[in-house]
């Protein structure tokens, strides 16, 4: 098992949804952000394929990757963003340090990849390796090329250790790269 930490204190802006935050606003201006008719809203990540974006709730955050003057914005799940970022004033938060369990194409499989394979939670594209890892979350279908990492934020497991539930998602190598250091486990 390998698993990561970020690299350097990290402190990040980040937005809840549905609060009127005029950072919202200029998302949804722009079609990075769309409010959808059910009150939810679709976030356009790099992530996203198939011209889908990922589903988030009003209360959800969300961050922003920028590329080439371009605005990716991406969602936490309220609960999940609260209990791993410590609030420091305005829209800045630090993340909370905490090694994670990660895999990389070539890794040897493990107990946790192959469970979300054999659940159809995640889909291994090795002839595609441009959309090698495949993924519903966040209600879209997201792809990462075979040089990104798989990040486990949590395994769930029931009284006998079996696996029921993992919350996961892909990091793109250059910010896998910009942002992680591979620790022991």
């Amino acid at each position: 098992m390998k698993y990561a930490l970020k690299s350097k204190k990290k402190i990040v802006k980040a937005y809840p949804l549905g609060a009127g935050h005029p950072m919202e606003a200029a998302l949804i201006e722009e079609g990075a952000i769309r409010r959808l008719p059910d009150g939810s809203y679709e976030l356009f990540s790099q992530e996203a394929v198939n011209g889908h974006g990922q589903i988030a709730r009003s209360g959800d955050y969300f961050k922003i990757d920028t590329i080439d003057g371009r605005h990716f914005p991406y969602p936490n799940d309220r609960e999940f963003f609260l209990n791993n970022h410590i609030h420091l004033s305005g829209d800045e938060y630090e993340q909370i340090n905490k090694p994670l369990l990660i895999w990389q194409a070539g890794d040897a499989l493990t107990e946790e990849i192959r469970w979300l394979v054999d659940t159809g939670r995640l889909t291994l594209k090795p002839q595609d390796p441009a959309h090698f890892f495949n993924a519903f979350l966040w209600g879209a279908d997201l792809s990462a090329a075979a040089d990104a990492t798989l990040v486990f934020y949590s395994v769930d497991r029931d009284e006998n250790a079996c696996i029921t539930d993992i919350s996961f998602n892909f990091v793109a190598k250059p910010e896998f790269d910009a942002c992680y250091v591979l620790v022991e486990g």
